[in-house]
């Protein structure tokens, strides 16, 4: 793939102004080819189901985190009979200048550029392009389970906490190591000598966790309340260990079991959290609804946290607005959006029908076929 054009030399600068400007897309889903500039504010997306509505917002999210929020297959959003899927954007740098990215993914190969060098680690993303998904087609933090609800947490980290990557890459090398050595049954030395940096690692990532959703939880209190008036809302995180015990008495107590199983079952690569509305579970006792507006205070407790430590804005997605939300409810969803002055992309069968009258800066865009063209 061809290198995007280079702005500035050495490492990229952080954002200083929010969005993405521009999107190329070549042979993603049904969409052949798209040149697309966004408004920094709310982008309105129309058109009937199956048009390509989600396909434009995967192609967003896929700038971002350089994976699919619809599917586990890397290759399966490579339009039919075509060999690659091919998006290069640019995003907001500030002073005029822009931070351009690409991505070019084939049947058997990835390729990513950031400011026209190629990227080792994907992580190295991280600190660029933000960007947060409400989506039927995707996994959530009520039904995806522990798995979804750690990397939600930690690709926030990412984002608002200097040195977080490097310490979770640390612990997960390790963690790595130390399993490697259960699984091929070496000597009971050579496992023990991991832990000593496995549980350092494992109580830095801790203490920044239940820092971060210390001052989480009341901003997500804040967004609930705005969307759920009345409903009181309360985050219990499990770090990934009995309570009554600590990670280093807990390791060393569970070495045979451990050993039985050939892996490490206990640490903050175990850790969870749930969300309950009124002291009851979201997922089992909320209607569709009331689940979704959770989830939209959730992203956005998120990205103002992300606001608040000032660190690079995002986007925000959000597809099928409509969908379980009643009038009452998508007005609460856009005047919450339009107040924390992120960058949004909503997809709507009824576009036309979306009140944009408050938003600074709004561009419609309509899909039909694959065919995205800006309505003016």
């Amino acid at each position: 793939m061809p290198a995007p054009a280079k702005i500035a030399s050495g490492a990229p600068a952080l954002l200083s102004q929010r969005g993405l400007q521009t999107l190329e897309i070549v042979d993603f889903r049904n969409i052949e080819a798209a040149s697309l500039t966004f408004s920094p504010g709310l982008n309105l997306i129309g058109g009937e189901n199956a048009s390509g509505k989600t396909s434009l917002l995967e192609a967003i999210y896929c700038l971002g985190r350089v994976r699919s929020f619809r599917t586990r297959q890397p290759e399966q959003p490579i339009r039919y009979g075509q060999s690659c899927y091919r998006l290069v954007g640019k995003l907001s740098r500030g002073a005029g200048q822009s931070l351009p990215v690409g991505i070019e993914r084939s049947r058997s190969a990835l390729t990513v550029h950031l400011d026209g060098e190629p990227v080792r680690r994907l992580s190295d993303l991280a600190g660029s392009f933000s960007v947060q998904v409400l989506s039927a087609d995707t996994p959530n933090l009520l039904n995806g389970g522990p798995r979804y609800r750690r990397q939600l947490l930690d690709w926030a980290l990412f984002h608002v906490e200097q040195g977080y990557r490097d310490v979770w890459q640390r612990y997960t090398r390790i963690l790595r190591q130390r399993n490697a050595a259960l699984r091929t049954h070496a000597h009971t030395s050579l496992v023990t000598s991991w832990d000593g940096e496995l549980l350092e690692t494992a109580a830095q990532i801790d203490d920044l966790r239940q820092s971060y959703l210390q001052r989480f939880e009341v901003l997500l209190a804040q967004e609930v309340a705005q969307l759920l008036p009345g409903a009181s809302i309360e985050l219990n995180y499990l770090p990934g260990w009995p309570g009554h015990a600590g990670l280093a008495a807990t390791v060393a107590g569970a070495l045979e079991k451990d050993r039985a199983h050939g892996y490490t079952r206990y640490g903050v690569h175990r850790s969870d959290f749930r969300l309950l509305i009124d002291g009851n579970d979201v997922a089992g006792h909320c209607s569709r609804g009331q689940q979704k507006s959770v989830l939209v205070a959730f992203l956005l407790a998120q990205l103002r946290l992300q606001q608040e430590r000032q660190s690079p804005p995002g986007a925000f997605l959000l597809d099928d607005l409509g969908s379980e939300l009643d009038d009452d409810h998508q007005r609460r969803v856009l005047q919450a959006l339009r107040e924390l002055d992120a960058q949004v992309f909503v997809s709507a069968i009824e576009g036309d029908r979306v009140a944009v009258s408050d938003w600074q800066s709004v561009a419609r865009f309509h899909v039909e076929h694959g065919n995205i063209r800006e309505v003016l």
